[in-house]
């Protein structure tokens, strides 16, 4: 089967394939069903929906953060640079200064910041069942090509569990 042809096929299912942008509107239902939670601070977002944002542009890793926030990075900078501090380092900062940093991101639990920041601090994580359908900027709905995990990173002695279904 030709690429074009295998790509029409992909698309069609609602397949969201390697993406050109990195801004994904989070789905309601799991930003309601997080607010209801953890009550976080709806009037700022370190990094908002924004489908022409483009590298280099400005974002929240350049500002402090609210007493709780909840952030849907864009995936392909979790990870620090040389260049720019990467999200989940920032979050991490952040959580040292005692807030509480709710990420909705992929479930990457191979790499090294997974290891080093995440499970080393005992932050809080809980897998999504299923894909996440995350909409684009034609408000269409396609499932993430990956498993998703929401991150609770908080001064915690222990990683409980946590009770939220997805």
């Amino acid at each position: 089967m030709s690429n074009s042809k295998s790509n029409k096929i992909i698309k069609e299912k609602g397949y969201m394939s390697k993406s050109k942008t990195n801004s994904w509107a989070t789905p309601k239902y799991i930003y309601d069903k997080l607010y209801k939670i953890f009550k976080f601070d709806k009037t700022f977002d370190p990094c908002p929906y924004n489908p022409d944002w483009k590298e280099g542009d400005a974002d929240g890793r350049d500002k402090d953060w609210s007493d709780i926030t909840f952030i849907n990075p864009p995936y392909s900078q979790l990870k620090t640079t040389k260049k720019k501090i990467g999200w989940i380092e920032k979050g991490h900062m952040e959580c040292q200064k005692g807030k509480t940093i709710i990420f909705l991101i992929p479930a990457r639990t191979d790499t090294t910041w997974f290891h080093d920041i995440i499970l080393k601090n005992n932050y809080r994580v809980k897998f999504i069942k299923g894909r996440v359908k995350f909409k684009n900027e034609n408000s269409k709905s396609l499932s993430a090509p990956f498993p998703s995990i929401i991150v609770i990173m908080k001064k915690y002695k222990t990683n409980m569990k946590i009770g939220i279904e997805f």
